[in-house]
């Protein structure tokens, strides 16, 4: 049996619980749709869950290396790349939370992403 739940994900570097809780090695799928704009200061620039295409985050972001405005999770202190879609094994015991790979000093974002977390049985 596996265990699924949908989340709306907010267009926000600050993280936001999905309530779902994970043991490391357990197989974890997340899939997500929509749109969102990260702030991109004087310019509006929508993606989708997959962030800017060719736009790594620098510092200050909550994931350097990973596209700008990407879907990103944590699980205890690990944070990874989510994307559109994401199919592995939990990298830590915890619950997992979700955020936008944006700078924590920005805040003009827009949208949201619609994440089914699907959590299988060891």
């Amino acid at each position: 049996m596996a265990l699924t739940v949908m989340r709306t994900a907010r267009p926000s570097p600050v993280w936001q619980e999905s309530y779902v809780r994970v043991k490391k090695g357990q197989r974890l799928v997340i899939d997500a749709e929509g749109a969102w704009s990260p702030d991109l200061r004087n310019r509006t620039g929508w993606c989708g869950a997959d962030g800017v295409p060719s736009l790594p985050a620098g510092d200050g972001f909550l994931l350097p290396g990973a596209n700008v405005g990407a879907l990103i999770a944590k699980i205890g202190d690990v944070v990874f790349a989510v994307g559109s879609r994401y199919d592995n094994a939990a990298t830590a015991d915890g619950v997992i939370f979700l955020a936008m790979n944006e700078n924590t000093a920005h805040n003009n974002q827009a949208g949201s992403l619609l994440a089914q977390i699907i959590v299988f049985d060891e």
